[in-house]
C-alpha cells in the first residue's frame, strides 16, 4: 500500500486548505454581484490551478482549488444559495478524511511503496501556456452550460471533467487520452456494485463496509498496474465522489438516482474526451507555431 504520510504534513496541509477555501469563498461572495467580476474571478481560479497542474502534476492544492470553485459556482448560481458555509464542510470532510486515512494504516499494515511520481516538463508550465488557457477556458464554459442547463449533478460532472483535464499531456497524446478515459471508466465501474446494494436495500453500515472493501481492492489495482500519481489521483477522485453521494442519498427512489447519476458520468466522460481532443489539436498547432 502507498506510505504513510507524516502527521505535522498533514496538519499544514489542512490548515492551509482551510485558509484557502476561505479566502476563495470570500473573495467570491463579494464579488457575486457582478457577473463580470465574478466569472474573471472563477477563470483565473481554473488558469492559476491549471498552471500549478502543468508545473506539477501531483499539486494538491492545484486539485484543491479546482473543488472549490466548482462547488462554489454551482451553489452560488445554480442553487442560489451562498457558500459562506462551504470552507466549514470541507473541513470536516478533510478531518474525517485524516482520521479515516491513520485509521486504515492502523488496521491494514504492511509493506510501504511509494507511487510512481509523473514525468515532468523540464520546461515547466510556461510552455504550455497556451494550452492551458485553452484548458481555462473550455472549463469555464462547461461550468456556464452546466448551471444554465440546471443539472442535479453538475457539480459531479465538473469535478469529472476537470479532474479528466487537469494534468499536461504525456509526449504520446493518443495514449495520454486513452489512459484517461480508461481511468475515468475504471473508477467508475469500481462503484457499481455500491449502487447495486443500495437499490436492493443494503444498511448503511454494510455500505460503509462494502466501500472499504472496494477501495482496497481499487488500490491494489493500481498498485498491480503502476499506476502513476495522477492516474492514481483520478481513479480515487471518481470512486470518492460517487461513493459519497450513494452513502448520502436518503430519497425513496434510489435507482432512477443513480442511474441519473451514471448518465451524468457518462456525459461527464464524452465532454472530457472531447475536451482532450481539442487539446491535443491546440497543443499540435502551438508546437508547429513554435517550430
Amino acid at each position: 500500500m502507498p506510505s504513510k504520510p507524516p502527521v505535522d504534513m498533514l496538519i499544514k496541509l489542512l490548515a492551509v486548505m482551510v485558509f484557502v477555501s476561505l479566502g476563495v469563498v470570500l473573495l467570491g461572495e463579494q464579488l457575486i454581484d457582478s457577473p463580470t467580476g465574478y466569472g474573471l474571478y472563477c477563470w483565473a481560479l481554473l488558469f492559476w490551478s491549471f498552471y500549478r497542474s502543468h508545473e506539477n502534476p501531483k499539486d494538491i492544492l492545484a486539485t484543491f482549488v479546482l473543488l472549490v470553485v466548482i462547488m462554489m459556482s454551482v451553489i452560488n448560481l445554480q442553487f442560489g444559495i451562498s457558500s459562506f458555509g462551504l470552507p466549514a464542510l470541507m473541513l470536516e470532510a478533510s478531518v474525517i478524511a485524516l482520521i479515516v486515512t491513520y485509521f486504515s494504516f492502523l488496521l491494514f499494515p504492511g509493506d510501504e511503496k511509494e507511487i510512481k511520481t509523473d514525468e515532468e516538463d523540464p520546461k515547466g508550465a510556461n510552455s504550455h501556456l497556451g494550452l492551458i488557457f485553452f484548458k481555462s477556458i473550455a472549463m469555464a464554459l462547461v461550468m456556464v452550460a452546466l448551471i444554465a442547463s440546471g443539472s442535479s449533478q453538475s457539480i459531479l460532472i465538473g469535478i469529472t471533467i476537470s479532474s479528466m483535464i487537469r494534468v499536461p499531456f504525456s509526449d504520446d497524446h493518443r495514449l495520454f487520452s486513452r489512459n484517461r478515459i480508461t481511468t475515468t471508466a475504471i473508477g467508475i465501474l469500481f462503484t457499481l456494485p455500491m449502487v447495486l446494494l443500495s437499490i436492493v436495500g443494503w444498511p448503511t453500515w454494510a455500505l460503509f463496509g462494502a466501500t472499504l472493501f472496494l477501495g482496497l481492492q481499487l488500490a491494489c489495482f493500481a498498485m498491480r498496474q503502476r499506476c502513476r500519481m495522477s492516474i492514481y489521483q483520478l481513479l480515487f477522485t471518481n470512486f470518492f465522489v460517487l461513493v459519497s453521494q450513494v452513502l448520502n442519498y436518503q430519497g425513496d427512489d434510489p435507482f432512477s438516482s443513480h442511474l441519473t447519476r451514471l448518465i451524468s458520468i457518462a456525459t461527464a466522460i464524452l465532454i472530457g474526451y472531447l475536451i482532450l481532443n481539442l487539446t491535443q489539436t491546440t497543443s499540435h498547432y502551438v508546437v508547429d507555431k513554435v517550430d
